[in-house]
């Protein structure tokens, strides 16, 4: 089969640019099919090949091709399960190209994603759960790890050694078609008539706001707590008692 992975990390414009593919109704149907809460498959009652047809089965469209995005902890979730790498995996099993989609814009990714997390509305006609507030570390935050995902995709496929093809998103803005025509050649079908979509823009004057105060707040902010993202280790005498002989230890960024 021919397919094509997009990986980026989120509020990259994936979904708008998912929505102009998937309404062709014959280039695949991506979806972030590797994320639990969106495929609901029981993993712990398939196999790693059934759960890999499952996933290529829900990314398809009648004609056989496919298409899902990926972001890094969709990766180490099925490895998780599974102990496999879903990309390498599908690079052995079938006709794919690898799409690598990212922002230049990284601050203004940060705050969409910061909103996003906070109101759970990760679309414009999905209605928000709770009201955006202004939160200078929860932005970092985000800046941080859409920082890192971008890394891991550039390491990941420098070191695989695996072909792909990059699009910025600010550069697909003004004219989407060089990625849909990509993907389109790849797949062996003709690029859609007519690009058309449901989606609307999430952009606001709040942003330009929010982007003013970050820029004066990040003057005298502490970056390495927004940074530090471990697991909270519960105040447990047990735990207590691991740490003091060393068998649980607490692990900081950028311990080897």
């Amino acid at each position: 089969m021919r397919g094509y992975l997009l990986l980026t990390e989120a509020r990259s414009g994936s979904n708008w640019l998912g929505s102009l593919i998937n309404n062709s109704g014959y280039m695949g149907q991506s979806s972030e099919w590797l994320s639990p809460k969106i495929h609901r498959l029981d993993t712990s009652s398939l196999s790693w090949e059934e759960f890999f047809e499952e996933i290529i089965g829900k990314s398809s469209t009648d004609n056989g091709k496919f298409g899902l995005k990926i972001f890094p902890n969709h990766l180490f979730i099925t490895r998780e399960f599974y102990g496999m790498d879903f990309i390498q995996y599908c690079l052995s099993v079938h006709d794919v190209a690898l799409i690598f989609l990212r922002r230049d814009d990284t601050l203004r990714q940060a705050i969409s994603y910061a909103r996003a997390r906070q109101t759970r509305s990760f679309a414009a006609h999905i209605e928000g759960t709770a009201d955006p507030r202004y939160d200078f570390e929860e932005i970092a935050r985000c800046f941080f790890y859409i920082r890192d995902s971008n890394s891991f995709w550039q390491s990941y496929l420098e070191i695989s050694g695996a072909k792909f093809t990059e699009f910025v998103y600010e550069d697909l803005v003004p004219d989407p078609s060089p990625l849909i025509a990509c993907v389109a050649e790849h797949l062996k079908v003709p690029p859609p008539p007519k690009l058309q979509t449901s989606l609307a823009v999430q952009r606001d004057k709040l942003t330009d706001e929010w982007i003013e105060r970050f820029n004066e707040d990040r003057r005298s902010a502490d970056l390495l707590d927004a940074y530090d993202r471990r697991e909270h280790i519960p105040r447990k005498i047990k735990n207590f008692f691991k740490l003091a002989t060393r068998r649980l230890q607490p692990r900081y960024p950028f311990a080897f």
